[in-house]
């Protein structure tokens, strides 16, 4: 499953990821994957610069309870990887 942020949802900045740990802003542009692993795709601020095409892959305690990009991302993420 692929899903694509809508603009109201850019608007509202729900694509707006940020990983305290390592720093880094990402603005998603879409999700996929399907029961409890996904991948991100987006643009990511580290240190002040900025990565296109930026992935990271990650895995939720528990399924969604729906499948909208709101749903995954309320849950809470196991463990995460980057990418690219």
């Amino acid at each position: 499953m692929r899903l694509t942020f809508s603009e109201e949802q850019i608007k509202q900045e729900k694509n707006k990821i940020y990983l305290e740990e390592d720093e880094l802003l990402l603005e998603g542009e879409y999700l996929e994957g399907e029961g409890k692993r996904y991948v991100i795709s987006g643009i990511a601020t580290i240190e002040g610069e900025r990565y296109h095409d930026f992935q990271i892959e990650f895995e939720l305690f528990q399924p969604p309870k729906g499948e909208t990009v709101e749903a995954i991302l309320a849950e809470e993420w196991d463990w995460y990887d980057f990418l690219c």
